[in-house]
């Protein structure tokens, strides 16, 4: 395996050393563990801020030093120094949810023509709130910003969109105008419906500023961009989308790709390792029996992966957050998978090497029935109990 990591996450960093800490760990505690992480310091000139940087030494963690140009030049600053093959932006109050990175990256791998991968937003701190975009349009995206700041993305795309730009009357709306860079030289986008971006909230931050300077901001990006908004441009856009959405793509597991090799974050060793095969992730989806299973077990006991096989139009990851976090629901990562058993049996099959599990439960899942015989057949050594 090579030692260039997949992942390069960069976080620029000012002044906001009390919560780097928890930023960076969030990312190491993923369940995606080819990654490397850049922490721009931009200048901060806060006293604990500044120890903080002196003193890191996070696994897989460097610091880059700049003086202060703000937020896009330290993420450019960033990419450049980047050996992965996509890049997270993080900034440095935020964290992610840990199977946002091994998600995201499934995406990309499955739909090459995909340059960034969007999740849905938790706030947290002195706000709780949430925020679902729907899934990605182009033609949506120039209206409105419905592509998260956090969102993986090719670097060879943010390459051929010039990275970053500065300029902008305040900061606030360098992700968006980024976003449109990336739509304006062919790259799709990909929201998950899932809630997998937690965004801290403590006091004013630049997004209230560039809210209070939206319309100013809005006709910079339309300068920026000039053909994009021109009327028939949009129009022809809109009926683009309408006819041929995202979701229509096939998923396609290439050879050579990077997908058969990642690596994982160990699960517990001393736990008994355990995949349950579900149809959904909702507990008013799951028969009486099968949530009686559920409930039985504890995380002090078990180290558990959950997969839910049936279509679902969002997930909550946090429904049974108590037992654990590593929840997939399949049909949120490859629109359709429920009728793609081929590509379904890859992604089981998958958790199943990178987890280690040695005991699966088949609970009320239709399409884990029919893929029963070749889960048997891949692995012959791992018992299987059927529950409904």
């Amino acid at each position: 395996m090579s030692d260039i990591p997949l992942i390069s996450v960069v976080i620029p960093c000012y002044n906001y050393g009390e919560f780097l800490g928890e930023a960076i760990d969030s990312v190491l505690n993923s369940t995606f563990q080819d990654v490397e992480i850049i922490v721009v310091d931009d200048g901060s000139t806060d006293p604990v801020t500044t120890a903080m940087l002196s003193a890191l030494t996070k696994p897989k963690t460097r610091v880059i030093k700049q003086r202060n140009q703000g937020v896009a030049a330290a993420r450019n600053s960033g990419i450049l120094a980047a050996r992965g093959t996509y890049i997270l932006p993080l900034d440095s109050d935020d964290l992610i949810h840990p199977t946002f990175l091994e998600k995201a990256f499934w995406i990309m791998e499955l739909f090459p023509r995909i340059g960034f991968v969007s999740p849905w937003v938790k706030a947290f701190g002195t706000e709780n709130w949430v925020h679902d975009a729907p899934q990605y349009s182009f033609y949506t995206q120039l209206s409105r910003n419905i592509t998260c700041g956090t969102s993986l993305f090719r670097k060879e795309a943010c390459i051929q969109a010039g990275g970053y730009k500065s300029g902008f009357v305040v900061m606030g709306y360098e992700d968006w105008d980024f976003w449109i860079s990336l739509g304006e030289k062919g790259w799709h986008g990909y929201q998950i419906f899932e809630r997998l971006f937690l965004y801290r909230r403590h006091g004013r931050s630049m997004v209230h500023e560039a809210i209070d300077h939206h319309e100013q901001l809005v006709e910079q990006i339309k300068a920026r961009h000039p053909m994009l908004y021109q009327e028939d441009y949009m129009e022809a856009l809109n009926r683009k989308w309408e006819l041929s959405p995202l979701l229509d793509m096939s998923p396609r597991i290439l050879k050579g790709s990077a997908w058969h090799h990642y690596s994982t974050k160990p699960m517990t060793a001393r736990l008994p390792k355990w995949l349950l095969l579900v149809p959904q992730t909702r507990r008013d989806r799951l028969s009486a029996r099968c949530l009686n299973f559920i409930d039985g077990l504890h995380a002090d006991y078990y180290s558990v992966t959950m997969v839910a096989t049936e279509f679902i139009k969002d997930s909550d990851v946090d429904e049974f957050s108590w037992l654990t976090s590593d929840i997939f629901h399949l049909s949120l990562y490859v629109p359709k998978i429920e009728l793609k058993l081929d590509i379904m049996e890859r992604l089981i099959s998958k958790l199943i090497v990178t987890r280690g599990i040695d005991r699966i439960f088949l609970l009320g899942s239709r399409q884990g029935h029919y893929l029963l015989p070749y889960i048997q057949n891949g692995f012959p050594r791992i018992p299987i109990e059927v529950i409904e």
